[in-house]
C-alpha cells in the first residue's frame, strides 16, 4: 500500500467520524433549539465566522502552503503564521464590538449576549483551524485525524451538557464551538512538538510578509469557501424571521457536509502536490473522480431518503427544507467533483486561480440571491448556492484543463483504476473500523 492511499484511509476514516459525530450536533442544535433558536445560532455564528475569516487573510493557508513546500522551516512556519493569526483575531474582535454599536436588523436576530459571546470565540476557531492546517501541510494526517475526531467529539458532549444540563441553549452551542476550537489547537500542539516545530524560531519580517503576499492571492477563495453556503443566511439574516433562517442554515448545512468527502481526500492530497514541482495532475485528476463517485452515491441517497432523515434527525419541524436540498443536491454535487482541483492550483502556487473561480462563484451566488429571493423565498436561495457552485466548478475545470495540460476525458473519464483506488479507500476504511470495534 501507497503512503497515499494510507493517508487518503486515514482521513476518510476520521472524515466519515466527523461526519457521523457532526450530524449529532446538527441533530441536537434542531432538537433543542427549535427553528427560531437554530437560526439565532446561525446568524451568531455568521458573524464569527465572517469576521475571523474576512480579517484574517488567507494566512492559515499560507502557513500550510509554505511549511507543505519546505520554502520555510517547520518551526518559522508555525510559530509566524499562529502569531500572524493571534493578532488579526484581536482586530477581528475589536471591529465586530464595534459593528455591534450599529443598528443593523443582524443584530436583533439574536440576544446580545450570544453576538458578545461569538466575538470570544473567534480567536479559538480561528487558530484552531489553522492548527490543524498546519498539521495537513506537515503530513501528519494520522495525529490530524486524532485531532479533528477529538475536537468535534468535544463540540458534541459540551453542546449537549449546556443546552440540556445547564438550559443555555444559543450560548451553550457558542461555547460548544469555543470549546472544540481550544481542543484542536492544544492537540494540534502536541503534534507540533513531536514533529519538532516548536522548537525555537527567529521571527522574521520576511516571514510574516511571505505569509501575507501567498494568503491575499488566495484570499477570495478562502473567504468565499468559508462563507459560501452561508451566504444564503446572511441575506435573510437581514430580510427573514429566525425561524427562516433556522430552516436554510440547517438544510444547507446538512447537504454540504457531503463535501468532507473532498476535503477529506485533498487532505492526503495536498502536501504530495505542493512538493512535486509539476503539481501531479493526473493524481489529482484521479482523486477529483474518485471525490464524484463517492461524493454522487451520498447525495442521491440524501436527495431519495430526505423526508426521512430530515425528520428524525432535525425533527419534523424541518420538514420544508427537503425540497431546498433536492435543489442544492446538483450544485454541491460539482462543487464535490471540482474541489480537489484547488489542491492543483494551491500546491502550485497558483492561488489566484481559486480565488477568481470561488470569489466569481460567489458573485453570481450574490446576484441570484437579490433575484430570486424576492420571487421564490427560501427555494430561491437554494437555486443561487447551486447557480454559484456550478459558476465556480466550471471556472476551476477550464483552468485545470489549460495549466494542466490534460484534456476533458483524461481528466472524466472513469477508468479502471479508478475502481481500484476506491476499494482500496474504502475497503481500508471498513477495515480500520472493524479493527476499532474488535478492541472494545
Amino acid at each position: 500500500m501507497t503512503s497515499g492511499t494510507r493517508d487518503t484511509q486515514i482521513a476518510f476514516a476520521s472524515k466519515a467520524v466527523v461526519l457521523l459525530v457532526s450530524l449529532g450536533v446538527q441533530s441536537s442544535l434542531a432538537w433543542l433549539l427549535g427553528t427560531d433558536g437554530r437560526g439565532s445560532y446561525a446568524v451568531c455564528l455568521l458573524f464569527a465566522t465572517l469576521l475571523g475569516t474576512v480579517l484574517s487573510f488567507g494566512i492559515d493557508s499560507a502557513g500550510q502552503y509554505y511549511v507543505a513546500s519546505g520554502k520555510m522551516k517547520k518551526p518559522e512556519a508555525v510559530w509566524s503564521t499562529l502569531a500572524a493569526l493571534l493578532v488579526t483575531s484581536a482586530v477581528a474582535m475589536v471591529v465586530g464590538r464595534t459593528l455591534m454599536e450599529f443598528d443593523l436588523a443582524f443584530f436583533a436576530k439574536a440576544p446580545r449576549s450570544s453576538f458578545m459571546l461569538a466575538l470570544i470565540v473567534i480567536p479559538f476557531s480561528v487558530i484552531g483551524l489553522g492548527s490543524v492546517m498546519l498539521l495537513i501541510g506537515m503530513g501528519r494526517i494520522t495525529w490530524m485525524a486524532i485531532t479533528s475526531v477529538a475536537t468535534i467529539i468535544v463540540q458534541l458532549v459540551v453542546a449537549l451538557v449546556l443546552m440540556m444540563g445547564f438550559g443555555l441553549g444559543v450560548n451553550g452551542a457558542l461555547m460548544a464551538i469555543l470549546a472544540a476550537g481550544l481542543t484542536s489547537t492544544v492537540m494540534a500542539m502536541v503534534g507540533f512538538a513531536r514533529a519538532g516545530a516548536l522548537d525555537r524560531a527567529h521571527l522574521q519580517r520576511a516571514h510574516f510578509k511571505d505569509l501575507v503576499t501567498y494568503g491575499l492571492r488566495s484570499y477570495v477563495a478562502k473567504l468565499s469557501a468559508a462563507t459560501y453556503f452561508r451566504l444564503g443566511t446572511m441575506i435573510l439574516a437581514f430580510f427573514a424571521s429566525t425561524a427562516e433562517i433556522g430552516i436554510f442554515a440547517a438544510g444547507s448545512g446538512l447537504v454540504t457536509r457531503i463535501l468532507m468527502v473532498p476535503t477529506s481526500i485533498g487532505v492526503a492530497l495536498f502536501s504530495r502536490v505542493a512538493a512535486d514541482g509539476e503539481g501531479r495532475p493526473e493524481t489529482v485528476s484521479q482523486a477529483a473522480r474518485v471525490s464524484a463517485i463517492l461524493s454522487g452515491a451520498c447525495l442521491l441517497a440524501l436527495a431519495l431518503l430526505g423526508r426521512p432523515i430530515i425528520g428524525l434527525l432535525l425533527s419534523p419541524s424541518f420538514l420544508r427544507v427537503v425540497p431546498l436540498i433536492w435543489i442544492m443536491v446538483p450544485g454541491v454535487f460539482v462543487r464535490a467533483a471540482t474541489k480537489l482541483l484547488m489542491s492543483y492550483f494551491m500546491g502550485t502556487d497558483r492561488p489566484g486561480v481559486c480565488s477568481w473561480a470561488i470569489g466569481l462563484g460567489m458573485g453570481v451566488n450574490v446576484a441570484a440571491l437579490l433575484v430570486l429571493l424576492p420571487l421564490y423565498g427560501l427555494a430561491g436561495a437554494a437555486w443561487a448556492m447551486t447557480l454559484g457552485y456550478f459558476t465556480s466548478s466550471a471556472i476551476l475545470a477550464v483552468s485545470f484543463r489549460a495549466m494542466s495540460g490534460m484534456t476533458v476525458m483524461q481528466t472524466w473519464l472513469p477508468r479502471a483504476e479508478d475502481r481500484a483506488v476506491l476499494r482500496q479507500v474504502v475497503g481500508g476504511v471498513w477495515q480500520r473500523f472493524g479493527r476499532a470495534i474488535s478492541r472494545q
